[in-house]
């Protein structure tokens, strides 16, 4: 609880904040919905100074607007609760651990991914945060002699992706926790974190991780690390394909 706790304030002041300058300047306007979208810019503002990830501030916003309409709906309540329950298990992975949420791996970056990976490697690949696997439906039938598979948080995620990878024969998805995974026997490991995972991502992998085996990050250098390769797949900044080499005399 204590995680969301800032999260909760930012809301909270942003729909006080609004109230106020609205009940001192316009009070026709309360309890609308122009009233929603400034208590949610005012909660992206306070979620930044709280120093919450980036990621938050739009969801701050969005959470205000769904906030008014939900209130304001003809929509019946259970209608919510089933869509929060889905929400919950599509999603929900990025509520506990280090706050990682879901990210899939756009089709442009698999080919960059590709590149990281020599086609001779041996040995084990896992997916952490697999979501719907297309890491494996990509990555498997060109790369034969890596046994993939992945691990996924959100129970419905892990089960759509397990699913997909099982019909296409490319290795399996199971429910696990990429910070209670032992990450010794895999030749490779892929991660599509947040900014805030990857110190604790890289030392993990210092720990278990055998010399010579690839760790690649999408979108999210660890920080003071020079990757050994790093390929571009778009023109964000983020649009990159990070390649770090553990330490060590093991080769390709």
């Amino acid at each position: 609880m204590r995680r969301w706790a800032p999260a909760i304030l930012a809301q909270a002041l942003g729909w006080l904040l609004a109230s106020f300058i609205l009940q001192q300047l316009a009070p026709a306007w309360r309890g609308t919905f122009p009233e929603a979208a400034m208590a949610g810019g005012w909660a992206a503002i306070f979620s930044q100074r709280l120093h919450e990830p980036g990621w938050r501030s739009p969801m701050q916003f969005g959470f205000s607007l769904a906030l008014w309409v939900g209130l304001h709906s003809i929509i019946p309540g259970w209608a919510w609760a089933v869509a929060f329950a889905l929400s919950l298990l599509m999603f929900g992975g990025g509520l506990t651990g280090r706050r990682a949420p879901l990210y899939l791996t756009q089709s442009r970056a698999l080919d960059a991914l590709l590149a990281c990976v020599p086609e001779n490697l041996d040995g084990n690949c896992l997916d952490v945060g697999a979501g719907l696997g297309s890491f494996q439906r990509r990555l498997a039938p060109l790369r034969p002699r890596l046994q993939f598979r992945g691990i996924e948080r959100a129970p419905l995620t892990c089960l759509l992706g397990n699913l997909r990878c099982r019909l296409a024969d490319c290795g399996h998805i199971t429910m696990g926790d990429l910070w209670q995974a032992d990450l010794q026997r895999y030749a490779v490991v892929y991660a599509f974190l947040s900014p805030e995972a990857m110190p604790a991502l890289w030392q993990k992998a210092l720990e278990e991780m055998q010399p010579g085996s690839l760790l690649l990050v999408n979108a999210f250098a660890v920080p003071d690390v020079t990757p050994q390769q790093a390929e571009r797949y778009g023109d964000g900044d983020s649009d990159v394909i990070y390649a770090y080499r553990l330490p060590g005399p093991r080769g390709p």
